[in-house]
């Protein structure tokens, strides 16, 4: 229902409007070294799917589409599980990073922001957990049970 309602995608659009998303990507790009191109592309596009009042399922294409564009040099390597696992750690750090800013500007639309955020990363975690198990050719479930629970230090 937050993604239909038209008053509130407004409000939620004004309020993204207010981040400082140059703050946000300096502040991450240290953590992350992602691709500012890359991440500046990824807010327009999300601006631009929420001021469409997409259908659910058009956001879970859009997910997809990201991860696909995000891991597609990796698909072929047998760094893909790695690399899919340091995805889903960026992606987590930058919507943090964009929450954080909407709670310290007071966002009026907060709460719909955090429960979007909630399931897109839900969604985000199964889109890889299947990615994975693809790459693989193990099951799901099969994946997510042979984890290295050793720490990596870079």
């Amino acid at each position: 229902a937050v993604l239909q309602n038209y008053t509130q995608i407004n409000q939620m659009l004004t309020d993204l409007n207010r981040v400082d998303f140059r703050n946000v990507q300096e502040q991450a790009s240290w953590v992350c070294q992602c691709d500012s191109t890359l991440v500046q592309q990824l807010e327009a596009d999300f601006k631009h799917t929420l001021q469409q009042q997409n259908s659910l399922e058009e956001w879970a294409t859009w997910l997809k589409s990201v991860v696909d564009n995000c891991l597609k040099q990796y698909r072929d390597t047998p760094n893909f599980t790695k690399e899919a696992r340091q995805f889903l750690l960026k992606w987590s750090f930058y919507s943090s990073m964009v929450i954080r800013d909407l709670t310290l500007r007071s966002a009026a639309s907060f709460g719909s922001f955090h429960l979007i955020r909630l399931l897109y990363d839900e969604y985000m975690f199964y889109l890889i957990e299947h990615e994975v198990a693809l790459v693989t050719g193990e099951t799901p479930i099969a994946v997510m049970g042979s984890g290295d629970v050793s720490i990596e230090y870079f």
